[in-house]
Formats: structure tokens, C-alpha cells, sequence
């Protein structure tokens, strides 16, 4: 009886490389580099007390190189961060909590760089600067 011979390729050899394979790897790199950056553009929302805050009082912190977004005009937006943590239940425990969420944000280099940069200004927010 004669045996099937399988047509394998031989990994001893480096000089055998053809361009499928190099196709291959480039699709891969460039697939995976996609998804860090997809991945970078997201909003950070790690359920923190300063993370929520901040959201609802209407910035919205961005991974990455992208700006942190301000939803509404600066004044507008420390008026609601200080009223919503003084009408919090845990009042005076929050703004410690606060705080200690602040200072785990910026011990990142990445998150600490993009939060000295200015942010960017959404169009569907409320302004102080807007004339009736």
C-alpha cells in the first residue's frame, strides 16, 4: 500500500517566504492595530465616583490622543460638578472619594498628559456665551 505524502511547507528554510504570507501578516498587523486605536478612542468609564461625576456633570474622559470632550460652557460645568457633589447622599465622603478617583485618573501618563491639554468643545451643549 502506498502512503500519501502531505505537501507541508519546511520551517527550516527562511528563504522560502512568498507574498501570501507576507499579505497575511501585513492584514494582521494592520487588523490589530486598528482595534488599539478603535479601543483608544473610547470613553473612559470605569464606574468611579470622579468618572461619574464628571459625566454627568458634562465632560466625557477620552482614551488615547483624543481631546476630553466638554459638553457644555466651563462655568456652566463647575457649577453642576459642585452641586452634584454637594446634594450627594455620602457628601462629605464624596468629595474625598472624588478626589482619590482624581488622583488614580492621573497617575496614568497617558490620561494625565491628555487632561492637561485643552478640551474639546461639543456643538449640542449649553453655553454662557450664547447671545438670545
Amino acid at each position: 500500500m502506498v502512503a500519501k505524502r502531505r505537501l507541508s511547507k519546511c520551517t527550516d528554510e527562511p528563504d522560502e517566504i512568498t507574498t501570501k504570507d507576507v499579505a497575511r501578516a501585513k492584514k494582521r498587523k494592520v487588523g490589530g492595530r486598528k482595534q488599539t486605536i478603535a479601543a483608544q478612542e473610547e470613553e473612559v468609564d470605569d464606574g468611579t465616583v470622579f468618572v461619574q461625576s464628571l459625566k454627568s456633570a458634562g465632560v466625557t474622559l477620552k482614551y488615547g490622543n483624543q481631546p476630553n470632550k466638554l459638553t457644555l460652557d466651563q462655568a456652566v460645568f463647575q457649577k453642576k460638578l459642585y452641586q452634584a457633589l454637594r446634594k450627594h447622599p455620602r457628601y462629605p465622603n464624596v468629595v474625598q472619594e472624588f478626589i482619590s478617583g482624581l488622583e488614580s485618573h492621573i497617575e496614568d501618563r497617558e490620561k494625565f498628559r491628555n487632561c492637561l491639554f485643552p478640551c474639546g468643545q461639543s456643538q449640542e451643549g449649553e453655553s454662557s456665551n450664547n447671545v438670545s
